[in-house]
């Protein structure tokens, strides 16, 4: 009788860790791409600087897992005017599955070059906020395209001083 009970307990414990390998984690990943619309003023180049991408979790019943995502960390300068109308890389993650209600991108640094002189532009808090709801569903990639669009952008506030208020439209692709 020990035997088969030694049996039992054996034979339940290898198909608990058979089958522990069965279970998929519930994430999936999202990848970030920016480009930029062209437009009608005689900007030749915009220099925006990316420190940090975060999106949010959304709190759905008794998610534990709600709250801020870095996505990117590491600084990147992009030309906006050189990637009109192609994509460029900016980052990738895995994530939690759920809805995702908003993404903030800390900008350290934005460049103007209006006419052929550069000027520093000013980003009120240096922080672009965007309500934009995505879904990362489980062991599928999502992926999104921040669309900048400089001209509507950049604003003259007079003596030769700009100041960036980013207009962005997220794609899903």
């Amino acid at each position: 009788m020990n035997n088969k009970l030694l049996l039992v307990v054996l034979l339940s414990l290898v198909g608990a860790v058979l089958l522990s390998g069965c279970v998929q984690e519930d994430y999936g990943t999202l990848v970030l791409h920016i480009t930029d619309a062209p437009g009608d003023l005689n900007i030749t180049e915009a220099l925006v600087t990316i420190s940090s991408i975060e999106v949010h979790l959304a709190s759905a019943g008794n998610n534990s897992t709600a709250g801020w995502y870095t996505i990117v960390q590491d600084s990147q300068t992009f030309d906006l005017i050189a990637i009109q109308n192609v994509t460029e890389f900016l980052g990738s993650e895995n994530l939690s599955a759920g809805v995702y209600t908003q993404m903030r991108l800390n900008v350290d640094e934005a460049l103007v070059t209006i006419d052929g002189i550069q000027y520093n532009l000013t980003i009120p808090s240096k922080t672009v906020k965007l309500v934009k709801s995505f879904r990362i569903n489980e062991s599928e990639t999502t992926t999104l395209t921040l669309d900048f669009d400089v001209q509507k952008s950049v604003h003259k506030t007079g003596n030769d001083k700009y100041i960036m208020q980013p207009t962005i439209k997220v794609i899903q692709e």
